[in-house]
């Protein structure tokens, strides 16, 4: 069947998913449709009974109709509110179940993107996704229902009005069209400043988010006004926007209205005459003319409708195309592999069309202690990344005992690491399920254990042990406290790789101490990677390996002391 005739935000790409993510539904969709269908006949029943009120009591003064009439009246509000209920509530749930699935999707999917596509995203423009987009979308799908109900209740108000007088009808319905344009037009025009909308917002967000981050600097460079006036500038862009489309969303009404009372005074000239002229009677004039009037709300409520579905549909475009990136795929082989000797060759890294690591050569043997060093961007944290299977390698090759890892599955693959930020990563929650994160079933003595490890149980003791509260990224404690913590959580793992990324950096030097005695008691029981630059820690490497603008400048092997 051609498309020709089916308004362009019916054949929306966008519209048509969202179709498709509700037809698992249809049961209770069907049956909020019949509590429509009711309630626009109850609709039609309100302007029909104007008739026999004025033909059988005002003109007729039938006294018989003065208590059947208005009970009539009170049933038909009676059954139309009833109906607009159940359609409501039974919609609602229907509604708040899709969005409670695409949430959980968005959140689910995002997560399993690669490291890559979250680094060229912004915070700010990931959030709004979850935030303003979500939101746009469940207007635009709270609409649909109004859209759908409107449609019901034109019908039977259309079905009164021909009844009444087709004539006069036929006369009316030609402002139809004439209504329907701006309709059209506008919501054309908001489904653009829609997409800009969600775009400023995500700025916005971003702007937000890193002055949290920031909010240490910021203070201590009294820098406050500063980003207050780039916030503002945001802000400025984002309501010259708004503006914009609420002057489209509010001109509608007016226009419509004005086009509907041409076609009212119309209709009043041609209607009185015919009942100056006894062709129609007083009743079916006023029956007929109060359905005209009452088309007017439901066909008002479209336009609204409609220009909320474009910005939602707009809304729907970005969340679609962020859930059609491919995401990281992994089946875990049923047996573990065991670890062995890890080599690179040739290794290179392009990010963002530069190119950050080049033609690297490195073999890290089983149970050896590997120091990488450097200045600050020689590639040291990207070649960690490329290690943990974070980032795929751009060109040469990655084998684990012989073994390239193209062949083994992510998850298998990254399940060889422990790994250890230089920035701790604390989530809101106790102590115990910071340290054994993500173990369905934490073990106590084994988290004391590593928090024993790592000299993080001094203080946990102090402040309530492994129950004690951890406010969110560990704001609570201190730097060295919330690395501690990191650390405690990597040797919980117990995995045969720990890699360590400047992770020693927010510790005083007494508890660097104690954990550089940590890892000498771990090696040659582990495979462990240090990217550092204190002599303190290095001094327990095996191999020291030093990164000058992603080029292996100088490696050498030491003997152990200490």
């Amino acid at each position: 069947m051609s498309d020709a005739g089916t308004p362009a935000v019916l054949r929306s790409p966008a519209f048509r998913r969202l179709l498709g993510l509700v037809r698992h539904y249809r049961g209770r969709i069907l049956l909020a449709m019949l509590f429509m269908v009711l309630s626009g006949v109850a609709t039609g029943a309100i302007a029909y009974l104007i008739k026999p009120v004025l033909d059988r009591i005002f003109i007729d003064r039938n006294a018989s109709m003065l208590l059947w009439l208005p009970l009539g009246i009170v049933l038909v509000y009676a059954i139309k509110g009833s109906a607009d209920y159940l359609q409501a509530i039974t919609l609602a749930r229907v509604e708040e179940e899709v969005l409670r699935g695409l949430r959980e999707r968005l959140f689910a999917h995002t997560l399993h993107l690669p490291l890559r596509v979250l680094i060229d995203s912004s915070h700010g423009s990931t959030l709004s996704r979850m935030s303003l987009d979500l939101t746009l979308l469940q207007q635009g799908l709270s609409v649909l229902a109004r859209f759908f109900l409107s449609t019901f209740q034109i019908i039977a108000l259309m079905a009164v009005v021909f009844y009444m007088s087709w004539s006069l009808a036929l006369i009316s319905f030609i402002t139809l069209p004439i209504a329907f344009y701006p309709l059209i037009r506008f919501g054309q025009k908001l489904r653009q400043r829609g997409q800009r909308q969600q775009e400023q917002m995500g700025q916005i967000m971003e702007q937000f988010s890193q002055s949290l981050r920031g909010a240490e600097v910021i203070k201590s460079q009294g820098s406050e006004d500063f980003e207050a006036r780039r916030f503002s500038d945001q802000a400025r862009h984002y309501f010259d926007l708004m503006m914009q489309i609420a002057r489209i969303q509010k001109a509608t009404v007016p226009i419509m209205e004005m086009i509907a009372a041409l076609g009212i005074a119309l209709i009043i000239y041609l209607g009185g005459s015919q009942v100056v002229d006894n062709a129609m009677t007083t009743g079916a004039f006023f029956s007929f003319l109060t359905a005209l009037g009452m088309i007017y709300e439901p066909l008002r409520q479209l336009s609204s409708a409609h220009n909320q579905l474009q910005q939602g549909l707009s809304a729907a475009d970005r969340l679609f195309g962020w859930l059609d990136q491919p995401a990281e795929t992994s089946a875990p082989a049923p047996t573990s592999r065991p670890w062995g000797s890890w080599r690179c060759h040739d290794l290179r890294l392009d990010l963002g069309g530069d190119t950050i690591l080049r033609g690297l050569d490195i073999t890290l043997p089983p149970l050896s202690t590997t120091a990488i060093v450097g200045p600050s961007g020689g590639g040291k944290t990207s070649l960690v990344r490329v290690m943990l299977g974070l980032l795929p390698p751009s060109g040469g090759d990655i084998t684990v005992a012989d073994r390239s890892i193209r062949d083994l599955p992510a998850e298998d693959y990254r399940a060889y690491f422990s790994f250890v930020a230089q920035e701790p990563v604390l989530f809101t929650g106790t102590a115990l399920s910071n340290i054994a994160y993500a173990d369905p079933q934490p073990d106590a003595a084994r988290a004391e254990a590593a928090a024993r490890q790592a000299h993080a149980w001094d203080f946990l003791v102090a402040l309530g042990g492994l129950e004690m509260m951890i406010k969110g990224h560990g704001g609570n404690l201190s730097g060295g406290q919330r690395q501690r913590l990191a650390i405690a959580r990597a040797l919980y793992l117990d995995r045969p790789v720990l890699i360590l990324d400047e992770a020693t950096s927010n510790l005083d030097s007494e508890s660097e101490e104690r954990i550089a005695e940590t890892l000498s008691a771990l090696h040659g029981r582990k495979t462990i990677l240090i990217v550092a630059h204190r002599p303190r820690t290095t001094r327990l490497a095996d191999q020291i390996i030093r990164l000058e603008d992603g080029r292996i400048v100088t490696e050498a092997r030491e003997s152990r002391t200490g």
